[in-house]
């Protein structure tokens, strides 16, 4: 099955412009985003799901085969948790079958933007949503093109306001001084002024997006991990100056920047809230109801990740978030992992007698974590509701998730959530399964979970 699939997909050497995609990225500076149609691929594996009713396992990057891993416009402007592999979406987005060249697509768990950047470069027009303002900034941020003459003449500005700081007020960074190095956090609170002196709000954002890029290379913390966490004795990160690092981080963002630039047929990405669960316009209203024709999205997992601390750094240095308030954030996103012990007995039904059965049993064993996958289904059931609400009917849902472990207890979220939209109106036409090489962001909670080696992508469609 793979082998004809991938053969239907073939494509020439893909080329950017003059150059190879392997090629230096300093020297990228024309691609053709979308050069292959999915659609004969697709449509071998739909009628392969319908006729045998099983997942079929595939590798998208081979499905992809196209697309390299590595640089591709905008996607590595900021590293970010978990991230969805870009070939995913790409597939999704590159056919007839399913969307519409001029539909529009959502994101309703964006991150930092991986769906809405291929969905531009596709031509579409892409909405998003997330709780981490980190996230919305990253991904606004990418999905706008800029040329590099603004950019780098906003560069040259932001190097001479630093050279006449003297600003010296800290930023609420939680435990600024375990994270940095006096001279490190004198020479970032200059460079965050500079950039402040910056009027135009998009390249203010930009030059900020590289600030916080540039943040977590001159920190303390150890780059192996997703979230901040200090080295080991006797480890030590490479002693460079801010200025040189942020210099760096900018030469090349401008780069990948430039890339967008150069398409005529860009697509518009807008923002519709910070709440998969309450999805609004830009007034402050509903979404309407029956107005995206495609979702594409990598819901949260079941206690996998924390994206609140793992973006804790840049939240403070950005005056985005308090060090008080991280809390009040992490309580907004879904699959978080602390609740008041008070709470943990308040387990309630979810809906999925299976779903209840496996809580019950985990409860005998940590109640607290029982806690957070009850909650974590509760949630994703009003997440997906609203989700399925602003969908037209015949749209297409097309969902990335994971299955871990719980207990030491396989907790099948793939499965619960598929229950769940079937529910709401939705037919399963496509399940697929992709194993993940690495998921380096993905931590191993002590004795309680384990690491996520495959994705299920289910791909559903709304009834007319």
């Amino acid at each position: 099955m793979q082998t004809a699939i991938y053969e239907h997909s073939k494509a020439p050497p893909f080329k950017c412009g003059q150059i190879e995609c392997g090629d230096s990225l300093s020297t990228l500076e024309y691609f053709e985003p979308y050069p292959v149609d999915t659609s004969v691929a697709l449509a071998t594996l739909l009628e392969r799901f319908e006729r045998d009713g099983q997942s079929l396992e595939i590798s998208f990057r081979k499905l992809v085969s196209w697309m390299k891993i590595g640089e591709r416009a905008s996607h590595y402007l900021h590293p970010y948790p978990a991230k969805l592999l870009p070939h995913i979406a790409h597939f999704f987005l590159a056919n007839h079958l399913l969307v519409g060249r001029d539909e529009i697509v959502l994101d309703p768990f964006a991150g930092s933007g991986t769906v809405a950047l291929e969905t531009i470069l596709s031509g579409r027009a892409a909405l998003y949503a997330d709780a981490n303002p980190l996230g919305r900034l990253i991904t606004a941020v990418k999905t706008r093109s800029i040329t590099s003459a603004s950019l780098t003449s906003a560069g040259t500005e932001v190097r001479a306001a630093f050279s006449r700081s003297r600003a010296r007020k800290r930023p609420d960074v939680v435990n600024l001084e375990k994270w940095f190095d006096s001279h490190v956090i004198a020479e970032l609170v200059r460079l965050r002024a500079a950039i402040n002196t910056l009027d135009d709000d998009s390249l203010r954002e930009f030059m900020f997006v590289t600030f916080s890029a540039t943040l977590r290379k001159v920190s303390n913390s150890d780059p192996r991990f997703s979230v901040p966490v200090r080295y080991r004795d006797g480890e030590t990160r490479t002693q460079t100056s801010v200025t040189d690092t942020f210099e760096a981080q900018l030469e090349t963002n401008i780069t990948r920047m430039s890339s967008l630039g150069q398409i005529a047929t860009l697509g518009e990405a807008k923002p519709v809230g910070d709440d998969a669960r309450r999805l609004t316009t830009s007034d402050g209203r509903r979404q309407p109801d029956n107005s995206v024709s495609m979702i594409i999205s990598s819901p949260p997992y079941a206690s996998a990740q924390k994206y609140v601390r793992a973006a804790s750094l840049s939240l403070g240095w950005l005056d985005l978030v308090p060090s008080k308030n991280l809390r009040v954030l992490e309580d907004k996103n879904i699959g978080r992992e602390h609740y008041l012990k008070a709470s943990w007995s308040e387990i309630a039904p979810t809906g999925i007698d299976e779903a209840d059965t496996l809580i019950g049993e985990i409860a005998k064993i940590n109640l607290s974590r029982a806690k957070i996958v009850n909650n974590y289904l509760i949630e994703m059931r009003a997440a997906l509701m609203e989700a399925v609400r602003v969908l037209k009917p015949g749209g297409h849902f097309v969902m990335v998730i994971g299955d871990n472990t719980v207990c030491g207890r396989r907790f099948p979220s793939s499965e619960y959530l598929r229950e769940m939209l079937e529910g709401m109106n939705m037919t399963t036409i496509l399940s697929l399964i992709d194993s993940i090489p690495s998921r380096g962001l993905m931590t191993r909670r002590h004795a309680t979970a384990g690491i996520i080696a495959s994705e299920t992508v289910i791909v559903l469609r709304k009834a007319f």
